[in-house]
């Protein structure tokens, strides 16, 4: 935009133009900075690595696929002959477990980048 006033058909400074326009410049300003933040944000997101997401994702929701795969055992005895419950239950805890091993594996390691190291560098301490 340009730097010069806006000047009315009779010398004058226009203020009611001038105001409109450092809104529209305003806004302009504010949709801009609005649709960078979105396109970093979107930047960091395609950047993730499969492992960062899956991580990402059994964090949310290991709770709730433990909870549906207990569930789905405790429902299912009333169908399943007395002979495969152990078989059923040796699978379930399988998989129990396992996924609780990996969830246990997230959070521990979830606090840092694999590679570095879990001690503060001695350049965080120097001013």
């Amino acid at each position: 935009m340009t730097d010069k006033p806006i000047i009315n058909k009779q010398g004058y400074i226009d203020v009611k133009s001038a105001v409109k326009l450092k809104q529209t410049e305003a806004k302009a300003d504010e949709r801009m900075k609005g649709a960078e933040s979105k396109a970093r944000m979107q930047e960091l997101i395609f950047k993730e690595s499969a492992k960062e997401s899956a991580s990402k994702h059994l964090a949310r929701f290991a709770g709730l696929y433990l909870l549906i795969l207990v569930l789905a055992f405790i429902f299912s005895i009333k169908f399943i002959p007395e002979t495969s419950i152990a078989v059923v239950a040796g699978l379930i805890t399988l998989v129990v477990t396992n996924l609780s091993t990996i969830l246990k594996g997230i959070v521990e390691n979830g606090s840092t980048p694999e590679g570095e190291d879990k001690t503060p560098s001695q350049n965080q301490f120097k001013h």
